[in-house]
Parts: structure tokens; C-alpha cells; sequence
């Protein structure tokens, strides 16, 4: 069954659980499904019965299967659609998305320095008037042939403008995107494809140029369609939202992936990385092996951890997720290569 995760409030000795909604396990419209059309014309945003990554649904490898349907955002339509949360989230808010831009089509150019947004959490929710768009999920081409690039802006307001990963991304390709909105300080940050199953850890950006004011609620979630064939959103499937209080809620490791977190003492060392040598030493100090891949998911290094360390002149800068190998436990680490 599809889920949509939504907000509780802190109710049970400071911890935080979630409802859940059947967002995308029916057919027809979202407008029939749970959601309200708040902008731009009814009807336009529909599920997806067609095959995808599973079945069809999108997936992430090492994050929960996904079953059920998908949906998708489109070139020069503009309905947009908000959902309400079970709780009102008054101090922090999390949520995550698995997404596939379909093409670069209809899209701002690279140069564009804003692009646009597809993706944020409400202040309100209904039929007219929802205001308030907080943490939005930025879009817009790559330099590159058939890549785009992810920006996060924490609200509108002022000259606003969203800050952008430095990562190309490609199209045809599934993503998780991460994002934090702190109600207090009026700032997001973001994450695409993070290690799963572990602690927050640093945000790829973070943002707060945007001077509304700080939201006192986030009530609700929304799906925005820019509106233009040439200038707007794009085409982009979206699947298995997940908002929570809590960071662990939207970042689960699937279950067989639940023991890749326990080797005691692990470091991985320096992080960021400026030279060729990584330290990779745990309690144990047993024989390693150490895979490393890179943001889209494929394998780049393999190699025997010698003396407690890694020689990684191979990898070029960027982002990359190292999964070390003891005794039949797997750790996964974040690591930023300057």
C-alpha cells in the first residue's frame, strides 16, 4: 500500500510517530484521492498506472520498496494541490520524495538563476487562498546534455533565490530528495540521496533568503506545476512522500538494510576529503572492504582497507557514499571529496 507520512505532534515521552494516508494507491485524479486543487485548472494532475522502477512505482535502491502508483507534474500545466497533515508542525518539519525528471523539456535554462519550484510545505491548506510556501524544491536544466539541477528556498519574500547543489543530475534517473524546514529561523536545506538509516547529518544547501515571515503551523503539503511550456516545471514523476518531525521518519533504511549501521566505533576520515588518503579505522579493527559510489548510485571504488586506510586518487570532486564491510556488518558514510 502507498503511503503519505504525515505529521504528529510530540505526544508519548518526546517522541514522534505518524498517520498514514493512501496517497497514490487509487486511480483517476488527485482531486478525487485526498488532495484539493488550490490553483490553476482542476483535474490535470492524475495517478500513473503505467510500469515503472516497481511495478508502478518509483524506487531507491536501500530505501522501503515502494508498491502502488506514481504520479507526475507536466510541461504548461499549472493545477496545484495541497494535502493536510494529520498534526500542525510548530518547531521542525522534515519530508522526502522519490523523483524522476522525465526530460528537460519546459524547463529554465541553466542560466536562469532561479529555475522553479515543484515541491514545499503549506502554512494553510484548502480550496483558495493557501499561502505560506515553505522549504520548496527548486528545478532547473544543467549545463550539461540532459541533466538538471535541484535548489532549495526556504521561503518567499524579498529578493528570494533559491540555492542550488552543485550536481548535475541526470533525467531518466530516480532520486530521493530530503528536505528540513525550521520554523523558528525561517531556513531549509536539502539532500539528495542521502545515506539511509542513519542520524541527520550536514545538508547538501541550506537557504534563507526569503524574507517572509516565519510560519507559526506548517498545516499542510503541496505539488506545484509551473505552468509553462518552456520556463516552468518540467515534466517530473514523484512517488512515496514521506513528512515528519523527525529525521529518521523520512530517511528509513528498508528492512534487510537495517543492519548496515552497527559497526561500533566506525570513523571515516578526513570529511571533506582534500587529499588522496582515506582513514577508515572501528573498535574491532578488523579486515575491511570499502565500496564507494557515487550520487547516482554507481559503484566507482572497491578496495581492501590496508593499515586502516583507503587510497582514493581515483575519485574526482563531489559527493559519494562509502559502504565499509566488517565481520558481516555494513556501515554507510557520507563523504564530500574537495
Amino acid at each position: 500500500m502507498k503511503k503519505f507520512y504525515s505529521l504528529s505532534l510530540l505526544l508519548v515521552a518526546g517522541l514522534s510517530f505518524g498517520q498514514t494516508f493512501d496517497s497514490f494507491t487509487g486511480t483517476g485524479t488527485l482531486s478525487t484521492n485526498g488532495w484539493t486543487t488550490h490553483s490553476g485548472t482542476a483535474d490535470q494532475l492524475v495517478i500513473l498506472e503505467t510500469t515503472s522502477d516497481n511495478g508502478n512505482s518509483l524506487s531507491y535502491t536501500g530505501f522501503p520498496a515502494s508498491s502502488g502508483n506514481r504520479i507526475a507534474i507536466a510541461s504548461g500545466q499549472n493545477e496545484d494541490v495541497n494535502k493536510p497533515l494529520a498534526e500542525a508542525a510548530t518547531s521542525v518539519v522534515y519530508y522526502s520524495a522519490l523523483v524522476k525528471v522525465q526530460n528537460t523539456e519546459g524547463l529554465h535554462d541553466n542560466a536562469a538563476v532561479s529555475g522553479d519550484y515543484f515541491l514545499s510545505v503549506t502554512e494553510t491548506v484548502g480550496s483558495s487562498g493557501v499561502s505560506g510556501l515553505y522549504g520548496r524544491v527548486y528545478i532547473k536544466k544543467g549545463a550539461g546534455d540532459n541533466t538538471v539541477n535541484f535548489g532549495i528556498l526556504n521561503s518567499g519574500g524579498g529578493s528570494a533565490t533559491p540555492t542550488y547543489i552543485n550536481v548535475e543530475y541526470l533525467v531518466n534517473t530516480t532520486y530521493l530528495i530530503v528536505v528540513k524546514h525550521t520554523l523558528e529561523n525561517n531556513t531549509a536545506s536539502m539532500w539528495v540521496n542521502p545515506a539511509l538509516g542513519q542520524a541527520e547529518f550536514a545538508a547538501d544547501v541550506t537557504n534563507n533568503t526569503g524574507t517572509q515571515s516565519a510560519a507559526e503551523t506548517i498545516m499542510g503539503f503541496a505539488i506545484r506545476q509551473g505552468g509553462t511550456t518552456t520556463t516552468g516545471t518540467g515534466n517530473i514523476e514523484i512517488d512515496e512522500i514521506r513528512v515528519s518531525t523527525a529525521w529518521e521518519d523520512v530517511t528509513p533504511a528498508a528492512t534487510n538494510s537495517l543492519n548496515q549501521n552497527n559497526i561500533a566505533g566506525l570513523k571515516v576520515y578526513p570529511n571533506p576529503l582534500t587529499g588522496n588518503v582515506l582513514n577508515i579505522t572501528s573498535d574491532n579493527n578488523a579486515d575491511k572492504t570499502v565500496a564507494v559510489y557515487d550520487v547516482l548510485g554507481k559503484q566507482v571504488l572497491t578496495a581492501q582497507v590496508i593499515n586502516g586506510t583507503v587510497n582514493v586518487s581515483a575519485l574526482t570532486s563531489g559527493v559519494y557514499i562509502v559502504k565499509v564491510t566488517e565481520e558481516g556488518k555494513t556501515a554507510t558514510k557520507k563523504l564530500v571529496v574537495k
